[in-house]
């Protein structure tokens, strides 16, 4: 189906942000986004409820409708990885429990499914799976979100190499800058073109609109 899965390089790298600006935008475009997170940890107790504060985001800029869990079902409160927490929980998650929830109440003919990840490409995700095996179970392209920092470049190429490895297509790159570059004299960006054959884009964190660029490469065939 049409859609695309988000990814980073790490944690902590502007991943919801850059999520929730994408859903935004395609949603003002008249596109009907399913957003998914279907795993969270580090939600916060709010009485006898557990707030994905990730995914809730990604609901209202998508505006979605449906509830809040179908976009994230399955939550925990340690800040630590899904499955770890999963596991310390008592509750241990299943990879084809995330691929249902992901596709559960979506038409394949007119909606655009969404799905952000929890951290890095390889981090794991469930019991039996990390972040690539969901993105490769629901055949979905990827956007892959770094961090525009001294360091970047090493992470992005074994990303990209990662999610090529599992016969995924990788739509576009993302470098957000969430803190001030100091170095006038680095470029990743230029660095980067060099070495791939896919879009690369920058971010200034905070902006609140993409390049149009970028959604002409998500909605690209």
């Amino acid at each position: 189906m049409k859609g695309l899965f988000i990814t980073g390089t790490d944690t902590d790298v502007g991943k919801t942000y850059i999520s929730c600006l994408i859903a935004a935008e395609l949603s003002a475009k008249g596109i009907n986004v399913v957003p998914r997170k279907p795993v969270e940890s580090g939600c916060l107790q709010d009485g006898d409820e557990l707030i994905p504060s990730d995914a809730s985001a990604l609901k209202q800029a998508a505006n979605y409708q449906g509830d809040l869990n179908l976009v994230c079902p399955f939550r925990f409160e340690q800040a630590i990885s899904p499955q770890r927490a999963a596991r310390l929980s008592g509750n241990p998650v299943q990879l084809d429990q995330l691929t249902s929830v992901c596709l559960q109440d979506t038409d394949t003919d007119n909606d655009y499914l969404l799905v952000e990840g929890a951290g890095g490409f390889y981090s794991p995700l469930c019991e039996n799976g990390l972040n690539a095996d969901l993105a490769q179970t629901l055949d979905l392209p990827v956007l892959l979100v770094a961090e525009d920092k001294l360091g970047c470049i090493n992470q992005v190429l074994l990303s990209v190499e990662a999610i090529r490895s599992k016969g995924l297509t990788l739509k576009a790159i993302v470098l957000n800058s969430i803190r001030p570059n100091t170095d006038s004299h680095s470029n990743n960006i230029e660095d980067l073109n060099e070495r791939l054959n896919c879009p690369v884009f920058s971010h200034t964190c905070h902006a609140k609109d993409l390049k149009p660029d970028l959604i002409k490469a998500l909605l690209s065939q």
